[in-house]
């Protein structure tokens, strides 16, 4: 374990702790999502601010950081990945995810409609992420999603670090996610996020959000963060730019993205210049 994670789990340890069963119970009806990139530096200084504030975070087994495996999938042409890049309204990911400390694992299909409402399907099953769809797996694709089982195989793979928080008023629930990797299967490339940080906060319809007030006290924006999508156009250099070019030059310019980690050649130039 690196000293970064280790004195974030320090940091964490200073937290109220909640239970998974008490965070179950934390029902948001009416959510709203917002996410945020920070930098490690910055997510200190917002755990110090949560504890002052009274929030709570979530352990599992005496664990407060759990660990992720992701695999997407997608066509030989990448028409998922199409899809979000270009701002399509109506889309969907299928990903079969891993939690590691419980080694509990699920095929997911995530549907987002025109209205930006986002749906999510899921079974437990016996595959593991970059694993080929087959069986009962692959029937529930074909049966749930716009995709046959059969165009889809391993695009990217990541993997990372959750912290789940709370509020004191159970309205708001924060994901913040660390120690992003990507491993793209098609083009054998793999890279890490060793600086990014991405923050989601999920609010019971408009309420307040304290942490949310901490973000505009320090001049924090928010800022959509699709792993697969980031993932794919940081390690691929035939994925296309189109509108994700001036958002990893945002990355680059607040150093959460070393320059030399991005794909060489011209896409290396056309990103940095």
């Amino acid at each position: 374990m690196d000293l970064v994670t280790q004195s974030i789990e320090s940091e964490l340890v200073t937290l109220q702790g909640i239970s998974l069963e008490e965070m179950s119970a934390v029902k948001l009806m009416n959510r709203t999502d917002t996410k945020y990139v920070i930098s490690v530096r910055s997510l200190f200084g917002l755990l110090d601010f949560a504890r002052e504030k009274g929030y709570s975070v979530q352990e599992t087994d005496g664990k407060r950081l759990a660990s992720y495996k992701t695999t997407y999938y997608d066509t030989a042409g990448l028409g998922m990945l199409v899809a979000h890049i270009c701002g399509k309204l109506t889309r969907q990911k299928v990903r079969i995810r891993t939690y590691v400390d419980s080694s509990l694992t699920f095929i997911e299909i995530k549907k987002k409609n025109n209205h930006g409402r986002t749906k999510k399907k899921r079974i437990v099953t016996p595959l593991k992420p970059g694993d080929m769809l087959s069986g009962e797996t692959a029937d529930f694709v074909s049966g749930n999603s716009a995709f046959a089982s059969v165009e889809l195989s391993p695009a990217l793979s990541n993997t990372f670090r959750r912290m789940t928080l709370v509020n004191p008023q159970r309205t708001e629930r924060i994901t913040i996610d660390m120690n992003i990797s990507f491993e793209n299967h098609r083009m054998m490339n793999a890279l890490t996020l060793p600086d990014l940080v991405v923050v989601e906060l999920k609010r019971d319809g408009m309420q307040h959000s304290t942490l949310q007030d901490w973000m505009n006290d320090n001049r924090i924006r928010k800022a959509g963060f699709s792993k697969y999508a980031y993932g794919q156009v940081l390690t691929a250099p035939t994925v296309p730019l189109k509108n994700m070019k001036p958002k990893v030059r945002r990355l680059i310019k607040r150093h959460l993205v070393e320059p030399k980690t991005i794909v060489k050649g011209e896409r290396f130039v056309s990103l940095v210049a």
